[in-house]
């Protein structure tokens, strides 16, 4: 009786390992098989773009079409750009020349049978990459320099609009170029700063590279940095309450004297924003009538370059709650008198990705944790208090009533000597 049992899973065992092997032995091909191939695409028209070109086309009447294949070389050999039967155009992207090229068109039926081929020849007008290069301004600033930039071709929220903006140094020793920075914007218009650099000459090199390994000549420039260091957080002191908080700008809507923002508890004070530690958190008591008045000493006069601020990584992440969202900065040598007080610095934080508050991209968590950077205005006078004039927080964009929450401040500048 075990001996017939045993038989019988001896016979299904040999069944399934055929049955195995005879799968293994087949081709994977499309499920369906919809005949003949379709027409081809006709009535083909280009418009040349930079860097690229869209080519418009009718569709073969076919029910069983299913997509349009463009195939055609760019830098890095053959490629192939795809576009669905919903349309009737397809946009080719990342040619480095002017030169004139051939494409070859094919429609695709369901079961991937290609039409008969139609070439069409494209002339794509100057790739981004070039007319970007050819918008750049360099100059120097306080630690290193300023690069400004256009991309008028950019499309807000395009991967494919990201360029690569690389700044080189020379190395007398070495005779080569150094790799400084490397710099992604997507915008129409940008800017960025190289800091951390010596107040001497220096040779720099800027180029340009797109996602396609487009790349640009070189541009160079000899600058030399304007001087200046990080000023010594250790000096700075709390002046809350020693002066009379003066009433400069917007005030709030209730007509309300502005007042100073207190500490939210003990466990959150001031000192908390200049402690060097960007994991510990300054905190504004709630409910405040927007804007409110939060001065501090930085023991000397400074002619202020620069400030970076971190923002609290709360439940909701960054570009959220308490952080700050709008928000001047003031400067005086005259605390006392509450009409000396001018303003150095006014800014809106920008969030990278657009997204709804609450909801953050990579980027959006990269560069809140790495901390974000602003100017003073380049013809602020040198000043030794500050007073920062919360406006709105993300949780009350145009709020009537908040509370403000940063982790550090960092600041740069020219200390009088």
């Amino acid at each position: 009786m075990q001996f017939k049992h045993l038989g019988k899973l001896c016979l299904v065992f040999m069944v399934c390992v055929t049955g195995f092997f005879s799968c293994n032995d087949e081709r994977f091909i499309p499920i369906e098989d919809d005949g003949a191939a379709p027409g081809p695409v006709y009535d083909v028209r280009v418009e040349n773009l930079a860097g690229g070109a869209k080519i418009s086309y009718a569709l073969p009447d076919d029910k069983n079409l299913l997509y349009i294949k463009a195939v055609y070389t760019l830098k890095s050999g053959q490629v192939e750009s795809k576009a669905s039967y919903l349309t009737n155009n397809i946009v080719l992207e990342g040619f480095g020349d002017e030169a004139e090229r051939e494409v070859t068109l094919y429609a695709v039926s369901r079961s991937e049978k290609l039409s008969a081929p139609i070439k069409v020849n494209i002339k794509p007008l100057q790739a981004p990459v070039f007319t970007v290069f050819e918008s750049l301004g360099i100059n120097e600033t306080f630690g290193g320099i300023v690069v400004d930039f256009e991309n008028p071709t950019a499309v807000s929220g395009s991967v494919n609009s990201n360029m690569v903006i690389g700044t080189l140094r020379w190395d007398e020793q070495l005779k080569e170029w150094v790799q400084i920075d490397t710099y992604y914007s997507g915008l129409t218009k940008d800017q960025f700063a190289v800091r951390g650099l010596d107040s001497k000459p220096y040779k720099f090199g800027i180029f340009i590279k797109d996602r396609w390994d487009n790349h640009s000549d070189t541009l160079e420039t000899e600058l030399t940095p304007i001087y200046e260091e990080e000023i010594d957080k250790k000096k700075f002191k709390d002046i809350r309450t020693k002066y009379a908080v003066p009433q400069v700008g917007a005030l709030p809507i209730s007509g309300n004297r502005m007042v100073e923002g207190v500490d939210y508890s003990t466990a959150y004070p001031i000192p908390n924003l200049w402690d060097g530690n960007v994991a510990n958190f300054f905190h504004t008591k709630s409910g405040f009538e927007l804007p409110i008045w939060i001065p501090f000493d930085l023991g000397v006069s400074v002619k202020l370059s620069r400030y970076k601020i971190w923002q609290r990584a709360v439940a909701g992440g960054y570009f959220s709650h308490g952080n700050p969202h709008e928000w001047e900065i003031w400067g005086t040598n005259t605390p006392e008198n509450p009409n000396s007080w001018v303003i150095i610095a006014h800014q809106e934080m920008i969030k990278p990705s657009g997204l709804p508050v609450g909801q953050n991209s990579a980027d959006d968590r990269t560069i809140g944790a790495a901390g974000q950077e602003y100017n003073f205005n380049i013809d602020a006078p040198a000043v030794r208090y500050l007073a920062w004039k919360h406006i709105d927080n993300w949780a009350s964009i145009r709020g009537e009533f908040g509370f403000l929450h940063v982790n550090e401040l960092s600041l740069w500048g020219q200390p009088a000597k």
